[in-house]
């Protein structure tokens, strides 16, 4: 079963909303993901375990599900009609797959071989 792991939103400015929900709501900035050519990718977490991803507006609004076997979720969800709108590794080793539920709203299921937490912290 999937589990909610973040909800990602999107900030013409990812560093001044990282630090905007770090100062106001007390999240801290937990890793910055850099790239180039793009601005950064923000994990933030919540004191409660709650996480947000800040991202630059070539991403899109979703809501992110942490899952421990990605080829089995995937193969679950497509024979039950899902359609995928892309499925990806990143270069930290993550597999991602993104699709849409009934009402349009962007799901993502994300496979890390270890927690958020215990990727590369920032400043």
């Amino acid at each position: 079963m999937p589990k909610v792991e973040h909800v990602g939103i999107i900030a013409k400015d990812p560093k001044s909303l990282a630090k905007w929900y770090r100062d106001a709501l007390g999240f801290d900035i937990i890793l910055e993901m850099k790239k180039s050519g793009r601005p950064p990718i923000y994990f933030l977490k919540g004191s409660e375990g709650s996480y947000i991803e800040i991202l630059p507006p070539s991403f899109k609004n979703h809501v992110g599900f942490v899952i421990d076997d990605f080829d089995e979720t995937v193969n679950n969800l497509q024979k039950k009609g899902i359609v995928f709108e892309t499925i990806r590794e990143t270069s930290m080793g993550w597999k991602i797959g993104y699709f849409r539920d009934p009402e349009g709203n962007q799901l993502e299921i994300v496979y890390r071989s270890k927690p958020i937490l215990d990727y590369q912290k920032t400043n």
